[in-house]
């Protein structure tokens, strides 16, 4: 060191220990790589670096960069955590500038910091490391790091370099981080580490010659020296452990291919670039086996590259083939689907964005996207950080190729080449990739088109967001989105025949997989569980119509009547309408105690499902919970509920006088129309033997694969089928084989064990089939063995008690079906034996033994077992039985289907509460919420029976909408007294949602017309009655007519501009016209009075829009007016003479009224009394008869034709 030091002896104390500093690195990390052949000191090397550094700072012989600290390359990658900027030749003013500049460009990023360190190493190739992958390293004695330049050159190649100016991006990987070497490295010394000149250069042909000699086929051909201008350059491929890159060279119309395959000339790749010319030596001219023979060129190993003066580079932003052409699908795909041809265009644009490295896509200047994913990627990053600036050759222009993404897309292909001509000087971080991606490996087996690819990286993000880690692995992610790529599909992966790479990369003209790309395809959105959460509160009162709820007399109701149709209302929309395009949805299937329903859900949302299964009376499978599903078809369901106080239709537009509104989403569906993506263990289960045993399979599952490795570890039931990481031992467990009798519904009780407080529960009464079985393993849904079925005729009964957590199992239970109960990890068969209360002192038991289900205990039902098991079941009533069965009992059971829904008007506060049990209300329950239900018998729509329930008493009820089918448990059947039957719920009550058909099919399916009755058979009692029904008949007389202004706030009479009640006093300024008539109607088997609303008394009386209006202004001045028969004329009390009440007179009988009339009309209260004795004239003969009381009949709708 002093002999190196006497050089510099007239320099400060700083400058000496930095060149003591300088020194010491020399020796240590650079020193040991010279060949000692040459003879070079350290001395001598050291005084050549501080040269070097002299020279690139700028200064003078004086002057040292004290301030830069030399850094080995060992040190670099261990010690430097974040990423920074170094140069030796920027002024602070110059990276200040540039610092500025890039937090311009993009803001979200702060500049590289900068730090004084000087690098010094050796380029090398990784042939020193074991390894040729065509990636430049630096290097010095302590280990090497990756790095990319702008410009290279093979002169540089196992050289000593000093790196003026270089960036550093650290990585959180096991691989350290690499070097972004900005300006053109130093050369520190001339003698190169390991320097071979190579033979001497043969005659030098161009492109058009060589493209000549390929042609010929003679034989003992040597070696040839090609130069020309390069057009095409192929990324490095790595093919059965072969690895080697193509690039092409071209001259006027003529181009030969060069393929470079020694191990040694892999760097050659970084060092050429389209549009450079070079002259390349000893090339060998070979025959492609895969090519069909074709001749091409190929490296030796004497082979050098030569480069020359570049020419100008080509032209960016510019097309290189426009003729688009667009062909249609083959047939199998749908016609409405585009295939259009991509465009090769030369691109240079700056990276705003990385999208997704591991799928290869970024984001170039803001609105164009960027796809590598057909060319293997660099497992560093090269450079792809936001802020660098590309340039593209031979890339793909895509217009529309996928909707969820930009909508220009450049792809690059085998044939393209990109080249960073910029570094970003912002501090993004570089994202780690690598050629062996998820994607990528999905993209190379299944030869997927680009649309399909980035539809593909499309739902994996939205899988990884929405389901991953809960219900979904990392790595099993892609295989998620694999399937759903597939269901998309329709099942029929587009595959393309067999890729030939080297047909991709030299074949004229240019055919690649990225070649053709449909427009806008695969165009299904996949929306997260939250997002159609939103969109239906969203739509729910974006579509509320106020006027559409009411009725067509809404002109003629007052306050109450007005207020009462818009308590509640439903808005049913089938999913393929709630977004411009097609939707999916993806979820896993659970059970959730708090709402009593399947809920379908991810990690943005939970959503209440309403299921049915086909061929099983609607009894949905334990087995789904737990599956991971996609929904294509169901219902939105938004149900609205609000409170109201408008005076008058007139008000309608005026939303302040809504005083509260809130709703309700859920999903109705049916499980047949859910295709499995992951089924859970369950399931997999259930799929397994179905197969096995050649049984059709009713779930359906994703095309892709047998899905038999569900992806939901979290739960016992959906764990991977996959090897695991350590054995697991099998859990013991007992089992009984149950038979459900009957199920009552969910309501609040007293909490066992102690509990002090209310909580939900329900009670199912269930039959044992057998006795506890021990088991080693859990048997979940297994068929079941010989020893599970008990050998005794009477099945012992047994009652179920669901407290808290255990209510979840309630959607999933239905009466008749045989399910297994299973207690785990435990042998003792007491747990799942039910216990009584003895009996004593001669008192007979009726109560059945009691058993309390545990949370941690398992339900699995057992659809393909025991085809006896429905004789103990007692079978459901229609409707028709329960209106007119005399061996109906108090408490009934039916089914049938939910015509209308009316909410009643709310409970005054008559009912005590309890303040500590009602202080918290639960947002899944309705307070003083009563509802009518009508329900019609399935097959005789016209039998009708009004259901009044309570929703209020527990859990909120779903899907109780019009079209929905219904199956109605435990309900009181009463009489009122006008004889008219209806049933009322009870606590004990449950209803159970069949079918959906009718919900799913839309209101756009108009319902079937009422039968056409005569009045005689409606009338009799012997024949059952249904509640609508046309009539064709003839008008014998009108028995009266009531023609008054109504307050619309007190329902008392308005007179001109003032309501009539003076105690109290009401200051109402609003009234509707109301009319009421009644008329006599016969049709030769029997007479009936039929009743005429506001509505249609217009329409009785043949009366032009105009005449009514003008009545109506006549009946203001007295504020109602009410005429009745009298003999054969019309008369009225209080102003009998009276000019109006003689024009209703004539009217009322004249022949226009009085006329043949065909009507639908529904019951009313029919009257009860002894018949009536009555006179009737035959000719000159008298006759005295018995009537009964005439049927009495509202008209809903008078037919004009």
């Amino acid at each position: 060191m002093e002999e190196f030091l006497k050089h510099f002896k007239h320099h400060s104390r700083a400058e000496l220990r930095w060149l003591s500093e300088v020194f010491e690195g020399v020796r240590q990390q650079l020193h040991p790589l010279i060949d000692p052949s040459l003879g070079l000191s350290v001395v001598r090397l050291s005084l050549a670096v501080v040269s070097k550094v002299q020279r690139a700072v700028g200064s003078d012989s004086s002057g040292l960069p004290v301030s830069y600290r030399l850094v080995s390359v060992s040190e670099l990658a261990r010690e430097q955590r974040t990423a920074c900027l170094s140069s030796l030749s920027w002024s602070s003013a110059h990276y200040l500038e540039g610092a500025k500049w890039a937090e311009q460009k993009l803001p979200e990023y702060k500049a590289l910091p900068r730090d004084n360190l000087l690098l010094i190493g050796f380029l090398c190739d990784g042939r020193a490391a074991g390894t040729s992958d065509g990636v430049w390293r630096v290097r010095d004695a302590g280990g090497s790091v990756s790095c990319t330049m702008l410009t290279s050159s093979c002169l540089w190649l196992g050289r000593l370099m000093l790196f003026p100016t270089w960036n550093y991006i650290p990585q959180n990987a096991p691989v350290a981080g690499y070097l972004e070497l900005i300006d053109p490295p130093v050369c520190v010394t001339l003698e190169a580490m390991a320097f071979d000149p190579g033979g001497t250069l043969s005659e030098v042909m161009s492109v058009t010659r060589a493209a000549e000699l390929l042609r010929q086929r003679c034989e003992d051909q040597g070696c040839v020296c090609v130069s020309g201008q390069v057009s095409v350059v192929c990324p490095l491929l790595l093919i059965g452990g072969k690895r080697f890159f193509c690039l092409v060279l071209s001259e006027g119309g003529s181009s030969v291919p060069v393929f470079i395959t020694e191990a040694k000339h892999q760097y050659w790749r970084q060092c050429v670039c389209v549009g450079q010319s070079v002259c390349i030596s000893s090339l060998r001219v070979c025959s492609l086996q895969g090519l069909d023979g074709r001749r091409v060129l190929t490296d030796s190993c004497q082979s050098r590259l030569h480069p020359q003066e570049s020419s100008e580079e080509p032209d960016t932003h510019t097309h290189t083939d426009d003729t688009d052409t667009h062909t249609p699908l083959p047939s199998s795909s749908a016609p409405s689907v585009r295939v259009k041809r991509s465009t090769l265009i030369s691109f240079k644009g700056t990276v705003t964005k990385v999208l997704n490295a591991e799928a290869g896509l970024y984001e170039m200047d803001g609105q164009v996207g960027l796809c590598l994913a057909y060319q293997p990627a660099q497992k560093w990053g090269g450079g792809l950080r936001p802020g660098a600036e590309l340039q593209l050759h031979n890339v793909h222009f895509l217009y529309q190729a996928c909707p969820f993404g930009p909508r220009v897309v450049l792809c690059v292909c085998l044939r393209s080449s990109l080249q960073v001509r910029a570094f970003s000087r912002s501090s993004s971080p570089a994202e780690v990739t690598g050629s062996h991606s998820a994607q990528q490996r999905l993209l190379l087996e299944r030869n997927l088109g680009v649309s399909e690819y980035l539809w593909l990286c499309y739902c994996q993000n939205a899988v990884a967001e929405r389901l991953c880690p809960r219900w979904v692995r990392a790595e099993r992610v892609c295989v998620v989105a694999g399937r759903l790529l597939d269901f998309v599909c329709d099942g029929e992966p587009k595959r393309q025949k067999k890729r030939d790479i080297y047909r991709e990369m030299i074949q004229e003209p240019h055919q690649c997989p990225v070649t053709t790309y449909c427009v806008m395809w695969p165009a299904v959105a996949l929306w997260s569980v939250r997002q159609v959460c939103e969109w239906m509160r969203c739509e729910v009162w974006a579509s509320l119509s106020l006027l559409s709820l009411l009725p067509s007399s809404s002109t003629h109701l007052t306050a109450p009547e007005l207020n009462a149709p818009l308590r509640w209302s439903a808005h049913p929309l089938p999913l393929a309408l709630a977004a411009p395009g097609p939707l999916m949805l993806l979820g896993v299937l659970e059970l959730d105690h708090t709402r009593t329903t399947l809920t379908l859900r991810d990690q943005t949302h939970t959503l209440a499902c309403v299921c049915v299964q086909t061929g099983q009376s609607g009894a949905v499978d334990t087995a789904w919970q737990g599956c991971l599903v996609c929904v294509r078809r169901c219902t939105l369901v938004m149900e609205r509920f609000m409170k109201t106080n408008f005076p008058s239709w007139k008000h309608l537009d005026q939303p302040s006088y809504i005083t509260h509104k809130h709703c309700r989403v859920y999903l109705q569906l049916c499980v047949d129309d859910l295709t499995i993506i992951s089924p859970s263990a369950a399931m997999s289960r259930r799929l397994s033997e179905r197969r096995d045993g050649g049984t059709p399979e009713r779930p359906r599952a994703a095309p892709a694969e047998a899905p038999t490795r569900p992806l939901t570890p979290e739960r016992p039931r959906a764990a991977p089928a996959e090897v695991p990481t350590r054995p697991l031992t099998p859990a013991a467990c007992v089992s009984l084989l149950l038979r459900l009798e009957s199920k009552q519904g969910v309501a609040l009780q007293n909490g066992w064990g102690g509990a002090q407080r209310l909580q939900l529960g329900f009670v199912c009464r269930a039959a044992c089939l057998g006795d506890v079985q021990r088991w080693g393993r859990d048997p979940k849904n297994s068929r079941t063995e010989e020893r599970e079925r008990g050998g005794a005729s009477v099945c012992p009964q047994v009652e179920l008690h669901f407290m808290g957590p255990c209510v979840r199992w309630f959607p999933v239970l239905h009466p008749g079906c045989v399910y297994r109960l299973i207690a785990l990890n435990t042998e003792d068969v007491s747990v799942l034996k039910a216990k009584g209360v003895s009996a004593r002192g001669g008192v007979k038991q009726l109560s059945s033994p009691a058993l309390l289900l545990q949370p941690q205990w398992r339900i699995h039902t057992l659809a393909d077992e025991l085809p006896d098991t429905q004789s103990g079941v007692p079978a459901l009533m229609t409707v028709s039985e329960v209106l007119h069965g005399s061996s109906a009992t108090e408490i009934v059971s039916f089914y049938g289907v939910l015509s209308q829904r009316i909410t009643l008007q709310e409970d005054g506060g008559t009912k005590p509460k309890i303040q500590s049990l009602t202080a918290v209300q639960d947002p899944n329950s309705e307070a003083d919420l009563r509802v009518r239900l009508s329900v019609q018998d399935a097959q005789s729509p016209g039998q009708v029976i009004h259901l009044y329930w309570d929703l209020s008493g527990g859990p909120y009820t779903h899907g109780l909408i019009a079209g929905a089918s219904l199956q109605v448990h435990h309900v009181q059947r009463k009489v009122s007294r006008a004889c008219n039957v209806y049933c009322r719920s009870l606590p004990i009550s449950c209803v159970s949602i069949t079918d959906l058909s009718s919900v799913s099919s839309g209101s756009g399916a108009s319902p079937s017309p009422p039968p056409m009755m005569l009045l005689g058979e409606w009338a009799s009692a012997r024949t059952q009655r249904g509640v609508v029904g046309q009539v064709k008949g003839h008008v014998v007389r009108v028995l009266s007519l009531r023609l008054q202004w109504t307050c619309s706030l007190c329902g008392s009479i308005f007179r001109q501009t003032s309501c009539g009640r003076t105690h109290p006093p009401c200051d109402s300024t609003s009234a509707v016209f109301q009319a009421e008539a009644k008329v006599a109607v016969e049709d030769g088997s029997a007479d009936a009075h039929v009743f005429f609303s506001s509505d249609t008394v217009c329409d009785l009386l043949m009366m032009s829009a105009g005449q009514w209006e003008g009545l109506q202004r006549h009946v203001r001045v007295k504020g109602h007016v009410k005429v009745y028969t009298r003999g054969y004329n019309m008369t009225c009390d209080e102003y009998p003479d009276d000019s109006l009440v003689q024009y209703l007179n004539c009217v009322c009988s004249s022949s226009a009224v009085c006329r043949r009339i065909h009507l639908t009309c529904r019951i009313r209260a029919q009257r009860t009394g002894k018949p009536q004795l009555r006179k009737v004239h035959r000719g000159q003969t008298e006759f005295i008869c018995k009537f009964p009381p005439a049927l009495q009949l509202q008209c809903q709708h008078i037919h004009t034709r």
